[in-house]
């Protein structure tokens, strides 16, 4: 069975926060799908962003994918649910 990745823009989503915003690196870039672009953060640490399903979806896998050499990564995951 083959999964459809929810996450993309493509299939609704958008991402409704980010701390940072650069024009070359925009937040929408997260979801576009796409290895050949990322977002890049401006600012200092901690910098988060919250991306909106555009249904309820059960996740079974999250990816991270960080380029910052031999920096040390630390992620918080937070995952909720807003019931109106």
């Amino acid at each position: 069975m083959k999964s459809t990745d929810l996450c993309l823009s493509s299939q609704g989503s958008e991402v409704v926060l980010a701390t940072s915003n650069d024009e070359k690196y925009p937040p929408e870039n997260i979801i576009d799908g796409s290895s050949e672009t990322f977002w890049t953060t401006t600012g200092m640490f901690p910098q988060e962003f919250i991306i909106s399903f555009h249904k309820c979806v059960k996740i079974s896998k999250l990816t991270i994918q960080c380029y910052l050499g031999k920096n040390a990564m630390y992620f918080h995951v937070l995952i909720f649910t807003v019931v109106s």
